[in-house]
């Protein structure tokens, strides 16, 4: 999948307003996960599919000092992002492909990404790319709800007319491991809204059935943690 088909997909959501859904359906699950992660002062923090920016600023919220990077391959994501952006954070937002991360070698101690990684023209690349700008030492956390082991999201790919990774957690496992990274580990996390709360079921042309969306609620995020050999 080409770097221009994604970049014209999710121009197209900002086109349409659609940007700002990704953070009412996913602020939940990051907000759990952001918390357990205990990210500390100072500390430099790259948002891998940063969209319109929505969670490269929490996490440079996250304490004193801490400095967010968001990278997307929509220039008008991006864009969005600077248009949203808070002057009193440490926070910026940069265009650029997965695969070729203009970043220093271990220039980051922690590597977030939500709902991103699955559109990688080439994953092994971009995983390979995650793994050089960590520190030694340093963690990534990965989540993605398209994944085998939640069904109702088997059919993403045809809907949005893209070429997608649909991998289950131990092919997820297996792709860290060949890039490098140790201490894997897999974990569901599950919206705590309850599903008839507004905004936690709301269909799309992804999962325009109501059913199948109470199924990928059900199933949850899964969020893969793992860690630069120090």
């Amino acid at each position: 999948m080409s770097h221009e088909k994604i970049a014209e997909t999710f121009d197209g959501w900002v086109g349409a307003g659609k940007d700002a859904g990704l953070e009412e359906g996913h602020s939940d699950v990051v907000l759990q996960i952001v918390e357990k992660l205990a990210i500390g002062p100072g500390e430099k923090v790259l948002d891998l599919g940063c969209g319109n920016g929505w969670a490269t600023r929490l996490l440079a919220k996250t304490h004193a000092g801490v400095q967010s990077i968001g990278v997307d391959a929509s220039p008008k994501m991006i864009a969005r992002a600077e248009e949203l952006h808070s002057y009193t954070i440490r926070a910026r937002y940069e265009h650029g492909s997965f695969e070729a991360l203009d970043f220093k070698d271990g220039e980051f101690d922690r590597l977030f990404s939500m709902e991103a990684l699955y559109y990688a023209s080439d994953l092994e690349k971009s995983l390979a790319e995650a793994f050089r700008v960590l520190k030694p030492g340093g963690h990534a956390s990965v989540i993605v709800d398209f994944y085998k082991e939640s069904p109702a999201t088997a059919n993403w790919g045809d809907a949005m007319g893209l070429d997608l990774h649909y991998l289950g957690e131990q092919d997820w496992k297996a792709a860290f491991e060949q890039a490098g990274f140790t201490g894997i580990i897999t974990e569901r996390v599950i919206d705590t809204r309850a599903p008839e709360e507004e905004g936690a079921l709301e269909t799309d042309e992804c999962t325009p059935d109501r059913q199948a969306k109470l199924d990928q609620f059900k199933a949850g995020s899964l969020w893969i943690q793992a860690e630069k050999p120090a």
